[in-house]
């Protein structure tokens, strides 16, 4: 896990769901490296799918990092020089659950566990407030099969002083609410030879 200092940055929670997600990304970069490379068709997959899950859970802790440290001033920053043209690289399978597949109940034990680690209530609020951590996760459950949570969005804020209007209820009889002016839709005919 390249980011030594999430847990000294990171409130215990959100460092208890840090170490989590590395032990689960861990794992299953583990799994990838071993059974890809009794797949000769997919061994070539395995760096690149190896760096990815890898940088997964440093890519959540530098987002937490960032949320907890937010109240800092940013330093404006400096103009970038020309990005050099990049390699072409791998490009990993895509699809709904297509490491499940390959894998099998291997990747499926993984996806379980990370879709149990969604479910917890420090990962569902770093979700709703920090909207990278969606970035982060969503390409990986959705190799895994796992759905994305439901997380609610904060409640509007309705200014004081200022009421919703109320509406009346009127006793409107079921007769009035017929339609009765509207033209009868043509008839279609159709020629059966």
């Amino acid at each position: 896990m390249p980011s030594s200092l999430s847990p000294a940055v990171l409130p215990d929670d959100l460092a208890e769901v840090a170490r989590k997600l590395a032990v689960i990304m861990a794992g299953l970069a583990g799994v990838v490296a071993a059974r890809f490379l009794r797949m000769p068709a997919l061994a070539g997959l395995i760096v690149p799918l190896w760096w990815r899950l890898q940088r997964v859970s440093g890519r959540f802790s530098k987002k937490m990092v960032r949320r907890v440290t937010a109240a800092k001033p940013r330093r404006a920053a400096a103009p970038r020089a020309a990005a050099r043209p990049r390699k072409p690289g791998v490009r990993l399978p895509g699809g709904k659950g297509w490491l499940v597949r390959v894998l099998g109940y291997e990747a499926a034990g993984y996806g379980s566990q990370l879709a149990h680690l969604l479910t917890d209530p420090a990962m569902q609020a770093a979700i709703a407030e920090v909207p990278g951590v969606g970035r982060v996760l969503r390409p990986i459950c959705r190799m895994l099969a796992v759905d994305w949570p439901a997380v609610a969005v904060a409640p509007v804020v309705v200014e004081p002083g200022v009421a919703e209007p109320e509406l009346a209820r009127a006793e409107v009889p079921m007769a009035a609410l017929r339609v009765t002016d509207t033209p009868a839709a043509p008839e279609l005919r159709v020629k059966i030879s």
